[in-house]
């Protein structure tokens, strides 16, 4: 079966209006102007550990693996998530890679970075690549740490005009193309023998302990084989020309910054209540590596990731389009998770595709009320109806779930207002799956890099679906069905039926509203 591409290209290259240019802009402002994107001398990772605890790890799982297999462990708690990263971290003896989208100046984000810092302080080798387009104000602290002798920190497509908020707009608006392009990776690697991938940034939200509101997310745990395809992609992303080098973000960030940097992060981690969760003293995670190993399923798994200069190199989005088209007749149903969905001809031709080949497709996305960006839901809501006529099934996540959904999302004591979904994940039939970065929306498909897992493993399956179908169900999340007397949509839950769309209240029924009118469906 040879079916239509996950959105098709459009012909002609589109531009952003002035008012969402100023909008993206406005992030990223900064302290000091820098230079374009350059080549840089080439710098690769060093190679695996031959000893440690985490190669020791690795070894103990890859002893359950056939030749070819790579061994996985899914991380659907945020606790876990975070418990998993600091134990690779304080047990590194050699290397940490760490590239990611997001890296939040909050909680987790600071434990995070204090935890580095002390691997480095050890003689671990730490490369952190992280896209610019959040990081406000953060130049000089950053320019600071690459100080540190065994710490390299690059940027990757930074605005070069960092001295004020209207320099780094207008520069944004003369480089658009090249600046709205960011890195949506997520990708941690320690002593080349354990990475992770999925669609955790790092930041409370995505670990369980924010205020506002807390994710259901999920990453994958690998070791094996595939690791070595993982490291290599960010060596490609680390030695590219838009990685630009940390210590060239400010002048002032010198030796003398980076002891003010760990006093404050030691005096920000003293004060937060979140430290009684997860503490900021190195452990060696005995239970958790002892048991995590006998935990680990066997695998074939290949790694995909765009290529980080060339934007018409779409290699997740020609992966996942070979996933949903490659089933001949063997798949009866696929199951799509994404946090942002706004599909255009080719994602509703594709799903038209499989009604035909009798396959049964179910989309889960947030409901208004669960969505952490309005305005993606604002262009999403039009396709609600076409999408029911194809025949999805289509569930809209609750923002107060019940069942694991708070289990997963919130840690213990801590309980966010409301539960948001960042989970990405498509299920296709009963061996064949993909979790990782991408999102069902134009700018993951057509803009930004992403990267991701494709797995072919019955027992993966098997409990990657006992972890994601429940979300589908009444307690956690609103079946939207067609109104039988033709007028609109209803939704019901273990709630009852209701004719409108949940939401959180008339502020964000207001701005869905206002959202709709702005003309940047191809830009979210």
């Amino acid at each position: 079966m040879v079916i239509a591409s996950l959105f098709q290209r459009r012909r002609g290259v589109s531009s952003a209006p002035l008012f969402l240019s100023l909008a993206f802009a406005v992030t990223l402002g900064g302290c000091s102007t820098i230079g374009r994107p350059q080549e840089l001398p080439l710098d690769h990772r060093m190679l695996p550990a031959e000893t440690g605890r985490l190669q020791e790890f690795a070894a103990a799982g890859e002893d359950r693996l056939a030749e070819g297999e790579s061994g996985l462990l899914l991380l659907p708690g945020n606790r876990d998530a975070l418990d998993w990263r600091l134990a690779m971290v304080d047990n590194a003896q050699e290397s940490i890679d760490a590239q990611y989208f997001l890296w939040d100046d909050d909680y987790t984000g600071r434990l995070m970075l204090k935890r580095l810092l002390w691997a480095a302080d050890r003689g671990v080798q730490v490369r952190i690549l992280v896209d610019d387009i959040f990081l406000t104000h953060s130049d000089r602290s950053i320019a600071a740490l690459t100080n540190h002798p065994n710490m390299d920190i690059r940027i990757f497509n930074p605005n070069p005009a960092r001295r004020t908020r209207a320099a780094s707009a207008f520069r944004f608006m003369l480089e658009f193309r090249r600046l709205n392009r960011r890195m949506h990776n997520k990708l941690f690697i320690a002593d080349g023998q354990v990475a992770i991938t999925g669609g955790r940034n790092i930041g409370d939200n995505y670990f369980g302990v924010a205020r506002g509101y807390n994710f259901r997310d999920l990453d994958v745990l690998v070791v094996g084989p595939v690791v070595d395809d993982m490291a290599q992609s960010f060596d490609d992303y680390w030695n590219s020309p838009y990685a630009f080098p940390g210590r060239k973000l400010h002048r002032r960030g010198t030796e003398e910054y980076l002891e003010r940097v760990r006093e404050r992060l030691e005096d920000d981690i003293a004060r937060d209540p979140r430290r009684l969760v997860f503490p900021a003293e190195i452990s060696a995670w005995d239970h958790l590596l002892y048991y995590g190993a006998r935990e680990l399923v066997p695998a074939r798994v290949r790694f995909v990731a765009d290529h980080p200069v060339e934007r018409d190199d779409r290699e997740v989005v020609r992966s996942l389009t070979d996933l949903l088209n490659g089933n001949e007749g063997s798949v009866r149903e696929i199951l799509i998770i994404t946090p942002y969905f706004i599909p255009d001809e080719g994602v509703l031709e594709i799903f038209h595709q499989l009604e035909q080949d009798q396959v049964d497709v179910r989309l889960l996305v947030p409901s208004l009320a669960s969505i952490n960006h309005t305005a993606v839901h604002s262009h999403y809501r039009p396709h609600r109806e076409t999408l029911l006529e194809k025949g999805v099934e289509l569930f809209e996540y609750h923002h107060e779930p019940g069942g694991t959904g708070r289990l997963y999302a919130d840690t213990a004591p801590f309980q966010a207002d409301y539960i948001s979904m960042h989970l990405k994940a498509v299920i296709s039939g009963h061996r064949k799956s993909y979790v990782g970065s991408l999102n069902f929306d134009p700018r993951a498909m057509r803009i930004n890099t992403e990267n991701g897992l494709i797995i072919d493993s019955r027992l993966f399956n098997e409990q990657l679906r006992a972890i994601v179908a429940p979300l589908c169900e009444e307690d956690q999340a609103w079946t939207v069905i067609l109104n039988p007397d033709g007028r609109g949509l209803i939704w019901t839950s273990d709630e009852g039926e209701r004719r409108s769309p949940p939401a959180r209240g008339p502020v964000q029924r207001l701005g869905e509203f206002l959202a709709r009118l702005l003309p940047i469906a191809n830009q979210l």
